[in-house]
């Protein structure tokens, strides 16, 4: 009795990692990288480094947490100007192309990325 309970607990933690890893990788496929950051499906360049993403504020904020968490990848709040929301959010990991990100909300609800790279103006200013 006790080798059919084992059995069926493998089991079902087979089915459960195969579900989550297919689901992992149906994420992976419908993001791409700016400079190595990740952005959700749908993201389109709008110039060098600049993104205007599909979802709104909530939910992209949902997205990023889960993407880059907060206890890993510090946040701060921008400037509120004129109603605009916007957060930095920084990368610790010395190394990699990016260094922080800034995210605002622009005029009708757009959410839109500006990525910061190491050697871009914005970057050499800070």
């Amino acid at each position: 009795m006790s080798l059919f309970v084992s059995r069926r607990r493998a089991l079902l933690a087979l089915v459960f990692g195969c579900l989550v890893l297919s689901a992992n990788l149906a994420r992976a496929a419908g993001e791409f990288r700016a400079r190595g950051f990740i952005l959700p499906p749908g993201a389109v360049k709008i110039d060098d480094d600049r993104y205007r993403l599909p979802s709104g504020w909530d939910e992209v904020q949902r997205f990023y947490r889960n993407t880059y968490p907060a206890a890993k990848y510090p946040r701060h709040t921008l400037r509120n100007q004129a109603g605009v929301r916007a957060i930095h959010i920084v990368n610790p990991k010395q190394g990699e192309e990016w260094i922080g990100v800034n995210m605002y909300e622009a005029a009708r609800g757009e959410v839109r990325v500006y990525v910061l790279g190491t050697g871009s103006p914005d970057a050499d200013a800070k």
